[in-house]
């Protein structure tokens, strides 16, 4: 797709999209957006958030059409300013006004989401596609979720119209870089709870950043158990799998990943259980997870 930025920006760049390139001293980040109408709505609270916390993130840049999208494309010129990670977090941890995420919905789309993995394995245990170790992390990650859709379960049982609060929040995890963090592109509007979990998974919030934030910002009770049962779901590893792409490189990964994730989820137990009755997985403290 480098005729694009040829085209309409006049940049001799051989560049095939999502990727960074540095022009004339300064990152550029080219990207194609598959909904310009959701993209631009997301983008347009990203600059207001941006702006509240002093820093000037990305801009996009117009094609010679004064258009800023260009067949399905978008380009975003990186603007390095001095960032603090607190003024971030305070910004971009405010909630989109009247918008509401209904704990009934998160349940189905989950248990959508484990039904279709679990229709998946019959694929890695008996086809010529056998991999008994991509089964055994499906049979664990879908018995993880399970635990998961409890927790939801505990939340219904308070209000069966729960609902939480809406903001921007990461797509996926990132690497630890400041121009991906603030990266428009990496994010999607959905809960604040999911925007820590990726954060935290990240490692760019520590244990002792999330529990100043619950002390200095309001997450009621619902947001909180939501969280906890964020934390758990395996969306990065059920996305994998449904893909049909996982390498053997990544399932590899997940083994060894699987003790890290266990002392975590004990670390944020611990946390958590100061503000929430939390319910019980009694797993959690056992060192035979898988």
């Amino acid at each position: 797709m480098n005729h694009i930025l040829k085209l309409y920006y006049g940049i001799q760049e051989e560049i095939e999209p999502p990727q960074y390139f540095h022009f004339q001293n300064q990152l550029y980040y080219f990207s194609y957006v598959q909904n310009p109408h959701i993209f631009l709505e997301i983008f347009q609270y990203y600059r207001y958030l941006i702006q509240n916390c002093q820093c000037p993130g990305y801009s996009l840049v117009k094609n010679n059409n004064e258009d800023v999208i260009s067949y399905q494309h978008v380009l975003l010129v990186y603007h390095d300013y001095d960032f603090h990670f607190q003024n971030y977090l305070t910004s971009f941890l405010q909630p989109i006004p009247h918008q509401r995420l209904f704990i009934y919905q998160i349940k189905e789309q989950w248990i959508c989401k484990i039904d279709s993995v679990k229709e998946l394995v019959k694929q890695y245990a008996y086809s010529f596609k056998h991999n008994p170790e991509l089964v055994s992390l499906i049979y664990y990650y879908t018995g993880l979720a399970e635990n998961c859709i409890n927790i939801l379960n505990e939340i219904l049982s308070i209000h069966k119209n729960a609902s939480i609060t809406m903001g921007l929040a990461l797509k996926h995890t990132i690497s630890d870089y400041v121009h991906e963090l603030l990266n428009p592109m990496n994010y999607v509007i959905s809960s604040r709870m999911r925007h820590l979990v990726y954060l935290l998974r990240s490692q760019l919030l520590t244990y002792d950043m999330l529990e100043q934030l619950l002390e200095t910002h309001y997450f009621d009770v619902y947001e909180i158990l939501y969280f906890y049962a964020r934390l758990f779901f395996p969306s990065h590893f059920f996305n994998e799998v449904l893909s049909q792409k996982i390498s053997q490189e990544r399932i590899d990964s997940y083994f060894v990943y699987i003790e890290e994730e266990r002392k975590m989820y004990q670390e944020i137990t611990k946390i958590l259980s100061f503000y929430v009755t939390l319910p019980k997985i009694s797993w959690i403290n056992k060192k035979n997870m898988i």
